[in-house]
């Protein structure tokens, strides 16, 4: 048995195959499809989109199989990745790089094989649409095009998936610098309620889609009241107990979508919310009030934007306590401290 050797752009390759996050991912349809045609087509009881990883050939789709893997080391696909054109074999018996292939061998006793490699946008081979047979057989040219077309239908899929990845890294980059901004403003702020006008002017880019607002605790300590709002109106009431909001009564994150999850007494009852997040701010298991989030559309919080909202929510209150506490040294005279405050 020969094992396949390593493409000379191994780490690229597989740092763009990683980067699409497809790996150990659920079926889908639109690459179940191209399979389900592919074993009509040539009448074949294995069909397979399969993706080699380090040390394995993952399968994102299959027919005629019960296993999602194999071992990169016996796989035929690691040896169709290092060409351009379809990879073919005829009788895996009488080919000695795979005669005594355990897949050969043993189940599932494959005896044809015929894959097309399927590219990235740089041109590295992430994987193969193949064919594969448990009887020896020939593969015509007029075969190996047809297979070569429908690869490229799934190449067109995983350059999608590419895309989507890079416009996600886009996004993910210019949130990084918004927050970086934010925090210099914050830092800048000399009272909580300046921070609080300041993240309402800086925080819709970040959530498109949505609207909200910072609560501050009250005097009484059992109501927050709002600091400020963003996008097309609040959504809640603008002052309300403690015990109205989920998140604060528990001391934890609330994402209400739809109905799976209790709905907070202070979100507009009368509105066309259909989702909302509810993120307690705290500092030294002392709460200091809410930062809120809703929408009309569940998707554009997406679990990647509720994890933003959380970074974000836990700066403004680290930027609320320590106003809190320059205020509190002011008061008794601790102006000395000021400067290293500044710098927390």
């Amino acid at each position: 048995m020969q094992t396949p050797p390593y493409p000379a752009n191994e780490v690229i390759r597989l740092s763009i195959l990683r980067s699409l996050r497809i790996l150990d991912t659920k079926p889908e349809e639109r690459f179940d499809r191209i399979t389900r045609i592919a074993k009509r087509l040539f009448d074949v009881p294995i069909t397979l989109v399969s993706l080699i990883d380090a040390e394995r050939q993952w399968f994102k789709s299959c027919q005629g199989l019960n296993v999602c893997q194999t071992s990169r080391d016996i796989s035929f696909c690691g040896h169709a990745i290092l060409g351009n054109s379809p990879f073919v074999v005829p009788n895996a018996l009488l080919d000695e790089r795979f005669h005594d292939n355990p897949l050969v061998t043993d189940g599932p006793k494959i005896r044809f094989y015929a894959g097309a490699p399927l590219a990235a946008s740089n041109g590295s081979n992430l994987g193969t649409l193949c064919v594969l047979d448990q009887v020896p057989r020939t593969f015509t040219d007029e075969d190996q095009q047809l297979l070569v077309d429908l690869g490229h239908i799934a190449q067109q899929e995983l350059l999608a998936i590419q895309l989507d990845s890079l416009d996600e890294l886009k996004q993910r980059n210019a949130e990084m610098k918004l927050l970086s901004e934010m925090s210099e403003f914050l830092q800048a702020c000399l009272t909580v309620e300046e921070a609080c006008a300041a993240i309402a002017s800086l925080i819709a880019p970040l959530f498109p889609g949505c609207s909200g607002g910072v609560f501050t605790l009250s005097p009484s300590l059992n109501r927050v009241e709002n600091a400020a709002y963003w996008g097309t109106g609040l959504g809640s009431k603008p002052d309300f107990l403690l015990s109205d909001c989920w998140g604060l009564r528990r001391g934890r994150v609330h994402w209400m979508n739809g109905t799976d999850r209790p709905r907070c007494q202070h979100v507009l009852a009368d509105s066309n919310i259909l989702a909302s997040l509810c993120i307690p701010m705290m500092a030294q298991g002392e709460t200091l009030g809410l930062f809120h989030l809703n929408t009309d559309d569940a998707q554009v919080l997406s679990e990647a934007k509720r994890q933003l909202a959380h970074t974000v929510a836990e700066r403004v209150g680290m930027a609320i306590a320590n106003l809190h506490l320059r205020k509190t040294l002011q008061r008794q005279g601790g102006r000395g401290l000021l400067p290293e405050l500044h710098r927390l």
